[in-house]
């Protein structure tokens, strides 16, 4: 068996992770901030397959204003047999196996040094899920439970509105939603970090839960090896489609601060 497996990685770009509202820097501080991170596998010999994986984000920190904003793409193609002649051969072929990219852009404002008010977009499309795509809006109170050099702890709740497009049936579904996050960060060393995100859209036709764990190590103060895990849920999906979708990635990160 002859398999040949090439992963490399690149990135760059001003940004800032989302959500938007666990700031490290002090409610005074002001300027940009960023990262983007880029992943890349490909395999050719026995199997054949390629994939993809980039986010980008920026941040603005203006006095007690803290404006965010990212954007993530994700794709992959695979072999398939295909018998497109009908002949009873199948041929072999690269077709998408997974398609997925979305937006997110928030504004919080400082109440004092814990607390501030969050008001958050966010967009996302799915070729191959239940929904095709979810845009949310939603306004929040959150606060920063920890928020030193070493740990950090960001929570927010708040009610929102989810307009969504049933990839079945082509309906637009549009529902009231309670919206719930909280973002973790844990300093281990001082080249290591452990970082999670957990999100939860919760309405009466659909609850959406997504969870990003990572475990970044850094290499030089811009640039950093990143393992993520992500975890994706719905509720309520089509016959035919799976509740939890999960996605595991080796990236690099270059960061602006």
């Amino acid at each position: 068996m002859l398999r040949k497996c090439v992963p490399a990685a690149l990135a760059a770009a001003m940004v800032v992770s989302f959500p938007a509202l666990a700031q490290d820097a002090p409610a005074s501080a002001a300027g940009w901030t960023g990262s983007g991170e880029l992943g890349l596998t490909s395999a050719s010999g026995n199997t054949r397959a390629q994939n993809i994986n980039a986010a980008l984000s920026a941040g603005l920190d203006d006095g007690r204003w803290h404006h965010d904003a990212s954007v993530f793409w994700l794709r992959n193609r695979g072999e398939v047999e295909v018998d497109r002649n009908l002949d009873g051969v199948p041929e072999s072929e690269m077709e998408d196996t997974a398609n997925r990219y979305g937006l997110a852009f928030s504004s919080a404002f400082d109440l004092d040094k814990r607390s501030y008010l969050v008001g958050s977009l966010r967009y996302d499309h799915d070729n191959f899920a239940s929904y095709l795509w979810h845009g949310v809006a939603a306004a929040s109170y959150g606060y920063r439970w920890l928020d030193d050099d070493r740990l950090r702890l960001v929570t927010e709740i708040g009610p929102g509105f989810r307009r969504s497009h049933d990839a079945s049936s082509g309906a637009v579904e549009n529902e009231g939603i309670v919206r719930g996050l909280a973002d973790f960060g844990w300093q281990l060393n001082d080249s290591t970090r452990l970082l999670d995100t957990f999100l939860v859209e919760s309405g009466r036709l659909n609850t959406f839960v997504q969870n990003d764990l990572g475990l970044q190590v850094s290499m030089t103060q811009a640039l950093a090896l990143k393992v993520g895990y992500q975890v994706r849920y719905n509720s309520d999906v089509d016959p035919g489609f799976k509740k939890t979708d999960t996605v595991t990635m080796l990236n690099l990160v270059y960061s602006v601060k």
